[in-house]
Protein backbone atom coordinates (compact mmCIF):
# COMPACT_ATOMS: atom_id res chain seq x y z
CA UNK A 1 0.00 0.00 0.00
CA UNK A 2 2.80 2.45 0.91
CA UNK A 3 4.64 1.58 -2.31
CA UNK A 4 1.55 2.34 -4.41
CA UNK A 5 1.11 5.68 -2.62
CA UNK A 6 4.75 6.57 -3.28
CA UNK A 7 4.37 5.73 -6.98
CA UNK A 8 1.20 7.82 -7.15
CA UNK A 9 2.99 10.84 -5.67
CA UNK A 10 5.87 10.50 -8.14
CA UNK A 11 3.41 10.18 -11.02
CA UNK A 12 1.53 13.30 -9.90
CA UNK A 13 4.78 15.30 -9.63
CA UNK A 14 5.90 14.26 -13.13
CA UNK A 15 2.49 15.07 -14.59
CA UNK A 16 2.56 18.43 -12.78
CA UNK A 17 5.94 19.32 -14.28
CA UNK A 18 4.68 18.32 -17.70
CA UNK A 19 1.57 20.50 -17.27
CA UNK A 20 3.64 23.51 -16.19
CA UNK A 21 6.17 23.21 -19.03
CA UNK A 22 3.39 22.61 -21.57
CA UNK A 23 1.52 25.68 -20.29
CA UNK A 24 4.63 27.83 -20.57
CA UNK A 25 5.41 26.51 -24.05
CA UNK A 26 1.84 27.09 -25.24
CA UNK A 27 1.84 30.60 -23.79
CA UNK A 28 5.17 31.47 -25.43
CA UNK A 29 4.04 30.04 -28.74
CA UNK A 30 0.78 32.00 -28.67
CA UNK A 31 2.58 35.22 -27.74
CA UNK A 32 5.18 34.73 -30.46
CA UNK A 33 2.49 34.09 -33.08
CA UNK A 34 0.64 37.24 -32.00
CA UNK A 35 3.80 39.26 -32.74
CA UNK A 36 4.23 37.56 -36.08
CA UNK A 37 0.71 38.62 -37.03
CA UNK A 38 0.62 42.00 -35.26
CA UNK A 39 3.43 43.48 -33.09
CA UNK A 40 2.37 46.55 -31.12
CA UNK A 41 3.87 45.80 -27.64
CA UNK A 42 7.47 45.27 -26.62
CA UNK A 43 8.43 41.77 -27.65
CA UNK A 44 10.76 40.94 -24.71
CA UNK A 45 8.29 42.20 -22.09
CA UNK A 46 5.48 40.22 -23.67
CA UNK A 47 7.54 37.05 -23.75
CA UNK A 48 8.53 37.47 -20.08
CA UNK A 49 4.87 37.92 -19.15
CA UNK A 50 3.98 34.87 -21.23
CA UNK A 51 6.49 32.86 -19.19
CA UNK A 52 5.77 34.22 -15.70
CA UNK A 53 1.96 34.06 -15.80
CA UNK A 54 1.74 30.29 -16.57
CA UNK A 55 4.50 29.62 -14.02
CA UNK A 56 2.34 31.27 -11.36
CA UNK A 57 -1.06 29.97 -12.40
CA UNK A 58 -0.38 26.39 -13.63
CA UNK A 59 1.40 25.05 -10.49
CA UNK A 60 -1.31 26.43 -8.19
CA UNK A 61 -4.11 25.02 -10.33
CA UNK A 62 -2.44 21.66 -10.72
CA UNK A 63 -1.48 21.54 -7.03
CA UNK A 64 -5.13 21.96 -6.10
CA UNK A 65 -6.15 19.18 -8.50
CA UNK A 66 -3.39 16.91 -7.12
CA UNK A 67 -4.53 17.63 -3.55
CA UNK A 68 -8.10 16.67 -4.47
CA UNK A 69 -6.81 13.48 -6.11
CA UNK A 70 -4.76 12.48 -3.04
CA UNK A 71 -7.73 13.24 -0.80
CA UNK A 72 -9.89 10.94 -2.95
CA UNK A 73 -7.25 8.19 -2.79
CA UNK A 74 -7.10 8.41 1.01
CA UNK A 75 -10.90 8.32 1.21
CA UNK A 76 -11.00 5.21 -0.98
CA UNK A 77 -8.32 3.54 1.16
CA UNK A 78 -10.34 4.35 4.27
CA UNK A 79 -13.48 2.86 2.71
CA UNK A 80 -11.59 -0.30 1.70
CA UNK A 81 -10.29 -0.61 5.26
CA UNK A 82 -13.78 -0.16 6.73
CA UNK A 83 -15.21 -2.73 4.31
CA UNK A 84 -12.71 -5.30 5.61
CA UNK A 85 -12.92 -4.53 9.32
CA UNK A 86 -15.47 -5.65 11.88
CA UNK A 87 -16.86 -2.42 13.28
CA UNK A 88 -17.46 -3.73 16.81
CA UNK A 89 -14.21 -5.56 17.58
CA UNK A 90 -11.78 -3.94 15.14
CA UNK A 91 -10.77 -7.38 13.85
CA UNK A 92 -10.76 -8.47 10.24
CA UNK A 93 -14.20 -9.46 9.02
CA UNK A 94 -14.99 -12.71 7.22
CA UNK A 95 -14.40 -11.27 3.75
CA UNK A 96 -10.98 -9.88 4.63
CA UNK A 97 -9.98 -13.03 6.50
CA UNK A 98 -10.83 -15.25 3.54
CA UNK A 99 -9.00 -12.93 1.14
CA UNK A 100 -5.85 -12.69 3.24
CA UNK A 101 -5.85 -16.32 4.34
CA UNK A 102 -6.36 -17.53 0.79
CA UNK A 103 -3.01 -16.00 -0.19
CA UNK A 104 -1.19 -18.23 2.31
CA UNK A 105 0.30 -21.38 0.72
CA UNK A 106 -1.06 -24.35 2.68
CA UNK A 107 1.27 -27.34 3.12
CA UNK A 108 1.47 -30.17 5.63
CA UNK A 109 2.10 -28.73 9.14
CA UNK A 110 2.42 -25.20 7.69
CA UNK A 111 -0.64 -23.73 9.47
CA UNK A 112 -3.03 -24.26 12.32
CA UNK A 113 -6.60 -23.00 12.07
CA UNK A 114 -8.59 -22.44 15.25
CA UNK A 115 -12.32 -21.79 15.26
CA UNK A 116 -13.74 -20.14 18.40
CA UNK A 117 -17.41 -19.81 19.32
CA UNK A 118 -18.80 -18.16 22.47
CA UNK A 119 -20.91 -20.57 24.52
CA UNK A 120 -24.58 -19.69 25.08
CA UNK A 121 -24.14 -16.28 23.50
CA UNK A 122 -27.85 -15.94 22.79
CA UNK A 123 -28.56 -16.35 26.50
CA UNK A 124 -26.24 -13.42 27.23
CA UNK A 125 -28.16 -11.21 24.81
CA UNK A 126 -31.52 -12.41 26.09
CA UNK A 127 -30.83 -12.06 29.82
CA UNK A 128 -28.38 -9.14 29.95
CA UNK A 129 -29.16 -7.24 26.77
CA UNK A 130 -27.38 -6.66 23.49
CA UNK A 131 -25.07 -4.06 25.04
CA UNK A 132 -23.69 -6.81 27.29
CA UNK A 133 -23.37 -9.06 24.25
CA UNK A 134 -21.31 -6.40 22.47
CA UNK A 135 -19.01 -6.07 25.50
CA UNK A 136 -18.60 -9.86 25.55
CA UNK A 137 -17.58 -9.88 21.89
CA UNK A 138 -15.06 -7.09 22.46
CA UNK A 139 -13.73 -8.94 25.51
CA UNK A 140 -13.06 -12.19 23.66
CA UNK A 141 -11.59 -10.32 20.68
CA UNK A 142 -9.12 -8.55 22.98
CA UNK A 143 -8.03 -11.82 24.62
CA UNK A 144 -7.62 -13.59 21.28
CA UNK A 145 -5.39 -10.80 19.96
CA UNK A 146 -3.35 -10.57 23.19
CA UNK A 147 -2.84 -14.31 23.59
CA UNK A 148 -2.48 -15.41 19.94
CA UNK A 149 0.98 -16.53 18.77
CA UNK A 150 3.02 -14.03 16.77
CA UNK A 151 1.91 -13.69 13.16
CA UNK A 152 -1.61 -14.99 13.77
CA UNK A 153 -4.43 -13.72 11.56
CA UNK A 154 -7.39 -13.06 13.89
CA UNK A 155 -10.88 -12.39 12.56
CA UNK A 156 -14.50 -12.25 13.56
CA UNK A 157 -16.29 -14.40 11.01
CA UNK A 158 -19.75 -13.32 12.09
CA UNK A 159 -22.02 -13.39 15.14
CA UNK A 160 -20.11 -14.98 18.03
CA UNK A 161 -17.67 -16.92 15.83
CA UNK A 162 -13.98 -16.11 15.51
CA UNK A 163 -11.05 -17.63 13.62
CA UNK A 164 -7.28 -17.70 14.11
CA UNK A 165 -4.95 -18.73 11.29
CA UNK A 166 -1.54 -19.47 12.82
CA UNK A 167 1.50 -19.92 10.55
CA UNK A 168 4.38 -22.17 11.55
CA UNK A 169 7.20 -20.14 13.08
CA UNK A 170 9.41 -23.04 14.13
CA UNK A 171 9.95 -26.57 12.94
CA UNK A 172 7.07 -27.89 10.84
CA UNK A 173 6.41 -30.94 12.98
CA UNK A 174 3.96 -32.38 15.48
CA UNK A 175 6.01 -31.25 18.49
CA UNK A 176 5.85 -27.61 17.39
CA UNK A 177 2.08 -27.77 17.03
CA UNK A 178 1.63 -29.50 20.39
CA UNK A 179 3.31 -26.47 21.95
CA UNK A 180 1.00 -24.09 20.07
CA UNK A 181 -2.02 -26.22 21.01
CA UNK A 182 -1.03 -25.85 24.68
CA UNK A 183 -0.98 -22.07 24.20
CA UNK A 184 -4.45 -22.15 22.68
CA UNK A 185 -5.70 -24.25 25.61
CA UNK A 186 -4.22 -21.66 27.99
CA UNK A 187 -6.09 -18.98 26.01
CA UNK A 188 -9.35 -20.87 26.47
CA UNK A 189 -8.72 -21.25 30.22
CA UNK A 190 -7.89 -17.55 30.62
CA UNK A 191 -11.06 -16.58 28.80
CA UNK A 192 -13.12 -18.76 31.16
CA UNK A 193 -11.37 -17.36 34.24
CA UNK A 194 -11.68 -13.64 33.44
CA UNK A 195 -15.03 -12.03 34.32
CA UNK A 196 -16.53 -9.45 31.98
CA UNK A 197 -17.95 -6.20 33.33
CA UNK A 198 -20.98 -5.25 31.25
CA UNK A 199 -23.61 -2.49 31.60
CA UNK A 200 -25.94 -5.15 33.08
CA UNK A 201 -23.41 -6.49 35.58
CA UNK A 202 -20.55 -8.95 35.80
CA UNK A 203 -20.65 -12.04 33.59
CA UNK A 204 -18.43 -15.03 32.97
CA UNK A 205 -17.95 -16.16 29.41
CA UNK A 206 -16.66 -19.43 28.06
CA UNK A 207 -15.96 -20.48 24.50
CA UNK A 208 -15.54 -23.70 22.56
CA UNK A 209 -12.46 -24.17 20.39
CA UNK A 210 -12.02 -26.35 17.31
CA UNK A 211 -8.52 -26.83 15.97
CA UNK A 212 -7.10 -28.31 12.77
CA UNK A 213 -3.51 -28.60 11.55
CA UNK A 214 -2.79 -28.43 7.83
CA UNK A 215 -2.03 -31.72 6.12
CA UNK A 216 -1.05 -32.75 2.60
CA UNK A 217 -3.42 -31.55 -0.13
CA UNK A 218 -5.27 -29.30 2.31
CA UNK A 219 -6.69 -26.02 1.03
CA UNK A 220 -7.88 -23.14 3.16
CA UNK A 221 -11.45 -24.36 2.73
CA UNK A 222 -10.76 -27.98 3.68
CA UNK A 223 -8.74 -26.78 6.68
CA UNK A 224 -11.63 -24.51 7.65
CA UNK A 225 -14.11 -27.38 7.32
CA UNK A 226 -12.06 -29.68 9.58
CA UNK A 227 -11.61 -26.95 12.21
CA UNK A 228 -15.34 -26.24 12.07
CA UNK A 229 -16.16 -29.93 12.60
CA UNK A 230 -13.83 -29.97 15.62
CA UNK A 231 -15.66 -26.91 16.96
CA UNK A 232 -19.02 -28.66 16.66
CA UNK A 233 -17.54 -31.68 18.44
CA UNK A 234 -16.44 -29.38 21.30
CA UNK A 235 -19.97 -27.96 21.50
CA UNK A 236 -21.54 -31.41 21.51
CA UNK A 237 -19.08 -32.63 24.16
CA UNK A 238 -20.28 -30.03 26.66
CA UNK A 239 -18.72 -26.72 25.51
CA UNK A 240 -15.86 -24.75 27.10
CA UNK A 241 -13.24 -27.11 25.72
CA UNK A 242 -10.71 -27.50 22.93
CA UNK A 243 -10.94 -30.38 20.47
CA UNK A 244 -8.43 -31.06 17.72
CA UNK A 245 -9.50 -32.48 14.38
CA UNK A 246 -8.07 -35.85 13.38
CA UNK A 247 -4.82 -35.57 11.41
Amino acid sequence: MEESKRKLKIRLILIGLLVVFASVAASLAATHMSFVVQSEADYSDAMIAATVIPLCVAPAAYGYCAWLNMKLVRANESLRHIARQDGLTGLLNRRAFMEFADTEPIHAFSHMLVMVDIDYFKAINDTMGHAAGDVALQHIARILVQEAPSGTLVARLGGEEFALLIPATGAWDAQHWRKIEAEIEAMRARLAALPVITPAGVARITASFGLAIARERDSLYSLLTRADMALYAAKNAGRNRLIRAAS
